[in-house]
């Protein structure tokens, strides 16, 4: 039992990692891939808004320098995907001086016996980066069988004075579907959708995974998880069209967003190129 709460352990740390070690934007040290969507060019002439909506992994241990910078962000609201299991392993860390509401919105449910499935992968004898991109293509499909679960951001995004960070535990997967199709309300391209979701690739390159190895799990096999592909969201966005008929149809069905409320996300994120 022992052994299999290790590696359970390392599992997460591998997670973790990714959130440690990806593009610095907001500069918070703790979680370097902390990063807002302001500054993205849409097709349309258009870039976000700078200061609104913020995507993350996990984040915690801050010191009081992250602390003040975090505050800084204006945030006033955190919608935290992560299972129960994932929380009470790496709670966020919020400075108390925030004023915060935190929002747990759990898509699906990830638990000990899902993070054992991860980890029979890593540590197969005859492990191949093939059996990787299956699960992770398993685990995207998955995500869109609890679309629902999204609602919450969805909601918040159209309130005229919410400033959101939504996160899961790496920032690359559940994080990154809610990016994409939080860009597609906004009238991104595919092409700039993309661009962001493969952006948690910039965290692998940078990161010592060399300590995975205490655990049973081989810097490569570890390097392997922690990245995306475009199959990834490939495969989720064909499910959706599969299901939907079109990622426009899904906004409607499920998250009530239909033209005029994509003006108005347009409006409230959007703003002229200079």
């Amino acid at each position: 039992m022992k052994i299999i709460k290790a590696l359970l352990k390392a599992l997460l740390l591998v997670f973790i990692a990714g959130n440690l070690q990806a593009q610095i934007n907001i500069g918070i040290t703790a979680s370097p891939n902390f990063r807002e969507l302001g500054g993205i060019e849409i097709n349309d002439g258009k870039t976000i808004r700078e200061g609104l909506i913020f995507r993350s992994g996990s984040f915690s241990n801050l010191s009081d320098l992250d602390a003040q910078k975090l505050k800084a962000t204006g945030l006033n609201t955190i919608i935290d995907f992560r299972s129960d299991f994932e929380i009470e392993r790496e709670p966020d860390f919020i400075p108390e001086s925030m004023s915060v509401n935190w929002i747990h919105a759990p898509i699906g449910s990830l638990d000990q016996s899902g993070m054992g499935k991860f980890m029979q992968v890593l540590t197969k004898e005859d492990f191949q980066q093939e059996d990787v991109d299956q699960l992770m293509i398993e685990a995207n499909l998955g995500f869109v069988e609890y679309i629902q679960d999204f609602k919450p951001l969805f909601d918040l995004i159209q309130e005229e004075d919410a400033v959101v960070l939504f996160h899961c535990s790496a920032g690359k997967d559940r994080t990154g579907l809610a990016s994409a199709l939080f860009l597609h309300a906004l009238g991104a391209d595919w092409d700039t959708i993309m661009e962001d979701f493969l952006r948690s690739n910039e965290a692998v390159e940078k990161t010592d995974l060399s300590k995975m190895a205490m655990y049973g799990i081989p810097e490569d096999r570890a390097k392997a998880l922690m990245g995306v592909k475009a199959v990834y969201l490939e495969s989720a966005w064909s499910a959706i069209e599969e299901k939907y008929g079109s990622a426009d149809a899904l906004l409607a069905q499920e998250f009530g967003i239909g033209q005029e409320e994509k003006e108005f996300l347009r409006s409230k994120y959007l703003e002229k190129r200079d």
